[in-house]
């Protein structure tokens, strides 16, 4: 199991997908202040005060974490495998648009707005899971093309 090295593949996307959880995305500044630091759970304003706005980032990317890791055991069935890994990239992709609705809510002006680093960390879970979905997808030819020759 963790042989394949598309069981990397979606460790490694789980792994970017907590840290992402825990860290700011985004910070929305006015004048040079910063009125919010966004987390994909909640925002915290200036004076500390939390808001739990921007919950449902915080969802889509518990989803697509929790189902990239139980499909990390689902080795023996491939072809489902196979389609867990599209739901989880359209969860990726899912929290970006939540995240573009969210910057316009927070900050109308969108020079205000600015992503961080951990801003990225689904793009790229989302780029190792079509990764792992190739992987797979090349291990059920294999398994076929060998049952064909017995």
């Amino acid at each position: 199991m963790i042989q394949r090295k598309q069981t990397l593949f979606l460790l490694l996307a789980v792994i970017l997908g907590v840290v992402t959880m825990s860290t700011s995305i985004a910070t929305v500044t006015q004048g040079g202040l910063t009125l919010h630091r966004v987390y994909c759970m909640m925002t915290i304003d200036a004076q500390g005060a939390a808001s739990f706005q921007v919950w449902p980032l915080f969802l889509v990317l518990l989803l697509a974490a929790s189902i990239s890791l139980i499909n990390i055991f689902l080795f023996r069935q491939r072809m489902v495998q196979a389609k867990i890994c599209l739901v989880s990239i359209f969860l990726y992709v899912a929290f970006y648009l939540g995240l573009a609705i969210f910057s316009k809510t927070l900050a109308p002006d969108a020079l205000n707005f600015h992503l961080s680093f951990s801003a990225a960390l689904p793009a790229v879970c989302a780029i190792l899971t079509m990764m792992a979905r190739k992987g797979i997808i090349a291990d059920e030819k294999l398994v076929r093309a060998a049952d064909r020759i017995r």
